[in-house]
């Protein structure tokens, strides 16, 4: 399965190259050195990277009839002509609700068009990472994105996340993400409590002081009575200071980030054997687009996870389907393997994947909750869904690692800009 196959490697040394002139309709003439057996959508991106003529506006044909992307190049296609069509707001509209991650691949004006990024980012907020950067400092605009999602606050320009009204509006729906707002917002009391009023882990992103302060501590509990279970882990035996469970926390971060990653190898060979339960952390959009055959949706967004973190019942009666896998066996060697599309947990690139905060978070609730068995056995799979696609194993739905027929950038959208990825 994972060896390379040579004979295809010698046959396409072995490939001639071909000289193709591209004619514009305004006579300029284009020279492209290809392999012979090259795709057209090959062609197109050479074209792109020599000469700037971006693929989504290249239509080539051959007397006069285009050519398909998947058309594999010969001596008959020495010479073709290439048509330019501009953007079109309509047909970027109909491939966005197709594909939020389209929008990777717009031109500039798609890319700035509000309603287009409007559609992207209600089908998938992190789509928004693709959209123009002036659009994402627009004031008016970002009110109107965090009024619908409050995580499209972790895209938005650094002067918008410094703006009270649009932080109070994105605190509103996804408390969480008060860790992206101002400094200053962060000890504004009712930016906070509006924020612990929707998710009291919201509380461990506020100013320190504000937790000193016995008002709004009061304030607070009666706002989420999950808020009080938080205030006391900072009291209870010795009344550990802040900095002590901060270094706890993050000894217990570097341990997971050290000892949970899991090569490909040996995930695959925990799945013919049966011995492991995938849990698929992306979306439920591109769960449904392809994942590992037999995985569940995991989504680090899904009420499931919010509902393991927040609440300390007994999970043993639960009919979620999900739950069952985790609490089957907990003591036995049923291993639960999380993935995202890269699995990446360089902190150098200033983000990490999301399997692998979805595994950091099963892993401090199995150090909470005995039931769920030990946490050693949650383990996140190197590469991810990426790799695992590479290497040819089984997959239900799209078995390429593309978007748009364009492989992944490693991190995916986050990676691509090379920004912190963390909803």
């Amino acid at each position: 399965m994972f060896e390379f196959d040579f004979e295809h490697l010698e046959d396409s040394g072995a490939r001639e190259g071909l000289s193709i002139t591209v004619n514009g309709l305004d006579g300029t003439e284009y020279q492209v050195w290809k392999l012979q057996g090259s795709t057209v959508k090959e062609l197109k991106v050479s074209l792109e990277e020599l000469h700037g003529i971006p693929v989504f506006e290249q239509r080539l044909c051959l007397d006069s009839r285009e050519l398909r992307d998947e058309v594999s190049l010969d001596l008959e296609h020495s010479e073709l002509q290439l048509l330019r069509s501009a953007a079109n707001e309509e047909e970027w509209l109909e491939k966005i609700r197709q594909n939020p991650f389209a929008l990777c691949e717009a031109p500039v004006s798609i890319k700035a068009s509000r309603d287009v990024v409007r559609e992207a980012a209600a089908k998938e907020v992190s789509a928004l990472a693709y959209a123009d950067e002036a659009l994402r400092g627009d004031e008016e605009f970002g009110h109107d994105l965090v009024s619908r999602d409050g995580f499209a606050l972790r895209y938005l320009s650094a002067n918008l996340q410094a703006k009270r009204e649009i932080v109070l509006a994105a605190v509103q729906s996804a408390g969480s993400v008060l860790r992206h707002a101002g400094e200053s917002l962060k000890a504004d009391s009712e930016i906070v409590l509006a924020a612990v009023r929707q998710d009291a882990k919201a509380l461990m992103h506020a100013d320190l002081e504000l937790l000193h302060d016995t008002d709004f501590t009061m304030q607070a509990m009666a706002t989420n009575r999950l808020v009080a279970d938080y205030l006391m882990s900072l009291t209870l035996d010795g009344r550990r200071s802040e900095e002590q469970r901060a270094a706890e926390e993050a000894w217990e971060t570097e341990t997971d980030l050290q000892d949970s990653g899991l090569p490909l190898d040996r995930a695959h060979s925990y799945f013919q054997r049966g011995d492991a339960v995938f849990l698929d952390s992306r979306s439920v959009d591109e769960f449904d687009r392809g994942h590992i055959v037999g995985a569940l949706s995991f989504s680090e967004r899904s009420p499931l996870l919010r509902r393991l973190i927040q609440q300390r019942e007994d999970l043993e009666h639960t009919a979620n389907p999900v739950l069952k896998q985790l609490l089957r066996f907990p003591h036995k060697l049923v291993i639960i393997i999380v993935y995202s599309d890269s699995g990446s947990d360089d902190l150098s690139l200033g983000y990490i994947s999301r399997c692998v905060r979805v595994t950091q978070e099963l892993r401090r609730i199995c150090r909470q909750q005995p039931s769920l068995g030990n946490e050693k056995r949650i383990l996140r799979l190197i590469g991810g869904l990426n790799h695992w696609k590479r290497a040819g194993c089984p997959v239900n739905g799209d078995e390429r690692p593309l978007i748009n027929n364009h492989v992944l950038y490693e991190g995916g959208i986050h990676g691509y800009l090379n920004i912190e990825n963390d909803i």
